[in-house]
């Protein structure tokens, strides 16, 4: 097989937007160069880490008596996932990490009163370019569901990381993704 660098990505840049707190009825893009609605809010930076997707799917192993052969492996639980890094700190940042708590913008800047997380279901929207290529992913329906410790020293920033996991969607679909490459246009 011949190698073809020019279909090689390197989606090295891009940004993570999601609607406010319980906002999923929101107009989602459906291609990957159109501009999100006002609906959509960028949270920032993202560390040099990028984006972590991951799949996962459990399957049931059937054997038949005979010969003790696998004969078939039925599809079981499916999560779809991303985890990311936010490192900017600000109310929607504070919002996402502490979802149901009192988030008060207050004179000097801002006050959370921390309670237990909440479901916060929202929209979210992972958009990433190379040069003038781009992958967008829509997630109709997704939670934070796992924050990473939050740390403060001497080395390094402080950073919000989270796993967002993506919900299916009235048409069973976690996520919807969209390219903005002319090698695959038609």
């Amino acid at each position: 097989m011949a190698l073809n660098v020019s279909l090689i990505r390197a989606y090295t840049n891009g940004l993570v937007a999601v609607t406010a707190a319980g906002d999923t009825s929101v107009t989602l893009p459906t291609t990957a160069s159109a501009g999100l609605s006002a609906d959509f809010f960028d949270i920032g930076t993202v560390t040099s880490d990028g984006i972590s997707e991951a799949t996962s799917q459990d399957r049931t192993d059937i054997f038949a008596w005979q010969g003790a052969a696998l004969v078939r492996r039925i599809p079981g639980q499916y999560t779809k996932t991303f985890t990311f890094a936010a490192a900017e700190t600000s109310l929607l940042t504070l919002g996402v990490q502490f979802p149901g708590s009192t988030i008060t913008q207050t004179s000097e800047g801002a006050s959370v009163a921390e309670k237990p997380p909440t479901t916060d279901i929202r929209s979210w929207v992972l958009h990433g370019t190379d040069g003038t290529r781009a992958q967008r992913i829509v997630v109709p329906q997704g939670e934070v569901t796992e924050r990473g410790d939050v740390v403060w020293n001497a080395e390094d920033i402080t950073v919000y990381q989270w796993t967002l996991s993506a919900y299916l969607d009235g048409n069973s679909v976690a996520c919807y993704r969209y390219y903005l490459d002319s090698s695959m246009a038609a």
